[in-house]
């Protein structure tokens, strides 16, 4: 076969998607058991080290509230647990895959493949949001959020903690308190201050 001939053939099997290896798969029960127990471990600041840098690297990230869709677990009607305030883009697509399409046997298997690999899994636990206009009450305030970001370890067991508070951006805040002038606020001044609250937490939530 000459060189030419053989590259062509080559790039066909390529083409034609032959020879890729398979992509890993796992079963999605195993994932929904350490979710679990994560649920179960949920350190304070003061029980465990606080993270660095270096602990928050590599991990697969998800929030909380994915944890807990995960592990089979109820979300309650408050606002930690609402979607606006846990942005899917701190998530890992493994993650979000699996709770999205969760049906999809072949897509599930293959998220858990991914999960199950991760060094650790890396968990932004909303503890509270103290933003009364962005959930519609009128009280005239910057937003601000609590949060830990937890690392849990292949055990399932925290590895370290580390606290971090975030607020609305004080422009978009001002601003809304300068429009806040009526009895109720405004359903558009409120998902303003949500949307910019998600913005703060994606673009500043330590990595």
């Amino acid at each position: 076969m000459s060189g030419r001939s053989f590259r062509l053939e080559l790039l066909l099997v390529v083409a034609c998607g032959k020879g890729a290896p398979p992509l890993p798969e796992a079963d999605p029960i195993a994932v929904k058991q350490l979710a679990e127990k994560m649920l179960h471990e949920v350190p304070t600041p003061a029980a465990t080290r606080e993270c660095t840098k270096a602990d928050l690297a590599g991990g697969a990230t998800m929030t909380f509230r994915t944890l807990q869709l995960l592990g089979g677990e109820t979300l309650t009607e408050k606002p930690e647990s609402a979607e606006w305030i846990n942005p899917p883009e701190l998530e890992a697509p493994a993650a979000r895959t699996l709770v999205a399409d969760a049906k999809q046997a072949k897509a599930a298997r293959q998220a858990a493949a991914q999960l199950l690999a991760a060094p650790a899994w890396v968990v932004y636990k909303v503890d509270l949001v103290n933003a009364p206009m962005a959930l519609g009450l009128k009280e005239l305030k910057i937003g601000s959020v609590g949060t830990r970001v937890i690392r849990y370890e292949k055990t399932g067991l925290p590895g370290c903690v580390q606290v971090f508070v975030f607020e609305n951006d004080h422009a978009v805040a001002e601003d809304a308190i300068a429009k806040s002038d009526r009895a109720k606020i405004d359903p558009a001044v409120a998902k303003r201050l949500r949307d910019d609250l998600a913005a703060q937490y994606i673009k500043l939530a330590p990595r």
